[in-house]
């Protein structure tokens, strides 16, 4: 979200921004203000959006998407209708599909064209988690609610007048289902001189892994990644040595800390800490959309091996820009070919950079999307 808003500012436009600010991801006023991109009106509101057993049971009798139903805040909806009645908009952007429980009141107070960001296919998310969930009643819930949410979905991209898909594997299962809607892809960008690649940093680690566990495709992952792959790479590379940070890791992965795999519940500075490493991993069995880790990692050089998964929307060319590997003995061997090769680490740093430089600046990416919007309005 705000790399979109940084693209629209850094091509002049006039941008009003409303948003949640959830207690699962809280941030304090003087850490919004600090970081919020320059000339835009934001406003914020502090939510409680959180899954709970009471709501989850309930949410089965309403049929409808617990997914995205909780994201329906009075506070956001009586703003908005007051924004609405008050100012005029030529583009309605919602950020995600959970903001399409907002269509209703912006097509009663508003005539702007109503584009959806889709940042993921997001019943893809969720079929994908169901299809790895060990508890069965866990994974029954979970099929119900990935059923209801993919009807939402279907209904709410033929409700938009245009849609931006983050990445053209979204597009073509949008165009599979039979879509009609405008539709470009729009990828996620950044700033290069904000971004410059990384160096100059001592090598604390060989392997440096870096995510939100309270996610829970990130966790899945994180726990695949320490149970089947980490023992193949100690096995072929004893003395190999791992950084591996994670907001609200679960304490089973905290007790599997040694003198190889330093844990970091807490990581202050995501940039320092990844330059600390010589190859970074992604280890994602599911999601959808754009990884934006990988982005970051593109445009900082840092060599990479990534699951499948873990670098869709991204087509980055494999043992150039990237190393892919979805088994546990592919994605060891990966790992330790880079480790053990310093030329072929230099060379992908290079390609890496390059490749960001051409096809993720946000001010280019912000320019062919306003052109979009042109044929909307």
């Amino acid at each position: 979200m705000r790399s979109m808003a940084e693209a629209l500012r850094l091509n002049a436009i006039e941008l009003h921004l409303l948003c949640l600010n959830t207690q699962k991801h809280y941030r304090e006023p003087a850490e919004i203000e600090k970081n919020k991109p320059e000339g835009i009106n934001l406003e914020y509101f502090d939510v409680n959006t959180n899954v709970n057993l009471w709501s989850a049971g309930l949410n089965l009798l309403s049929g409808q998407a617990y997914h995205v139903s909780r994201f329906k805040q009075e506070a956001l909806t009586k703003r908005l209708i007051e924004l609405l009645r008050s100012t005029h908009f030529d583009i309605i952007q919602l950020e995600g599909l959970p903001m399409a429980v907002y269509l209703p009141e912006i097509r009663k107070y508003s005539k702007a064209s109503v584009v959806l960001r889709a940042h993921n296919i997001e019943y893809q998310i969720w079929q994908r988690h169901a299809e790895h969930e060990e508890n069965a009643l866990r994974k029954a819930y979970l099929n119900l609610q990935t059923k209801r949410l993919k009807a939402f979905e279907k209904k709410s991209l033929e409700k938009v007048d245009g849609i931006a898909f983050i990445s053209s594997e979204d597009q073509k299962i949008y165009r599979d289902w039979g879509g009609r809607s405008l539709s470009t892809v729009s990828p996620c960008g950044l700033t290069p001189e904000e971004n410059p690649p990384i160096s100059g940093y001592e090598a604390k680690y060989d392997l440096v892994h870096l995510a939100s566990l309270d996610w829970l495709p990130n966790r899945q992952g994180a726990e695949w990644f320490l149970k089947e792959v980490w023992p193949l790479i100690l096995e072929a590379r004893p003395e190999t040595t791992m950084g591996f940070g994670g907001r609200d890791m679960p304490p089973e992965f905290i007790e599997m800390g040694s003198e190889n795999l330093w844990l970091y519940p807490i990581v202050e500075n995501a940039r320092d800490f990844i330059g600390h490493g010589k190859v970074a991993v992604i280890p994602l069995l599911a999601g959808s959309g754009m990884r934006i880790k990988l982005l970051e990692f593109l445009a900082w050089g840092m060599p990479t091996v990534s699951t499948g998964i873990g670098a869709e929307g991204i087509a980055i060319e494999n043992y150039k820009h990237g190393i892919i590997a979805n088994d546990p003995e592919s994605f060891a061997a990966a790992v330790v070919y880079l480790l053990d090769g310093k030329e072929a680490r230099q060379e992908m740093q290079m390609q890496a950079r390059h490749f960001f430089e051409e096809n993720f600046d946000n001010q280019i990416l912000g320019k062919d999307l306003i052109q979009f919007y042109q044929t909307l309005i």
